[in-house]
């Protein structure tokens, strides 16, 4: 799981960590212990659409996975199109000259920097905040 964070202003996004899978309850268990380290005061949550847009079996496993983090916590969950993220993180850092091995220790948390950017500029050009 990628995590990012951005600072009090909603301006700029910062890739914090990648949180390696452990199960559903330890995975929620480990994001409250980050949401409280952090001062977290709302969660956006990368949402995989089908190029198309349109919905598919990875989208349905985030949103149950939102529910269960919803029963945990009463900080807002919100989606963001997560499409290409990787993708472009991926394009950048082998332009950098970065290994792939480089790169895919870091590309989760990366790509949730990436989405939280999108999102932070999209609400902003929409005065969402």
């Amino acid at each position: 799981i990628g995590i990012a964070v951005c600072d009090k202003t909603k301006t700029i996004a910062t890739p914090i960590m990648t949180l390696k899978r452990k199960g559903l309850k330890k995975d929620i268990e480990k994001l409250l212990l980050i949401f409280k380290e952090y001062y977290v005061g709302g969660v956006i949550l990368g949402l995989p659409l089908s190029l198309d847009g349109n919905e598919n079996k990875r989208t349905e496993k985030v949103r149950n996975f939102a529910e269960e983090l919803n029963k945990n916590t009463d900080i807002k969950i919100t989606f963001y199109d997560e499409r290409y993220s990787s993708d472009v993180i991926f394009k950048e850092l082998r332009r950098n000259s970065l290994s792939k091995n480089k790169i895919y220790k870091k590309i989760d948390q990366m790509a949730a920097s990436y989405i939280l950017q999108g999102f932070l500029d999209n609400a902003k050009l929409n005065k969402h905040i």
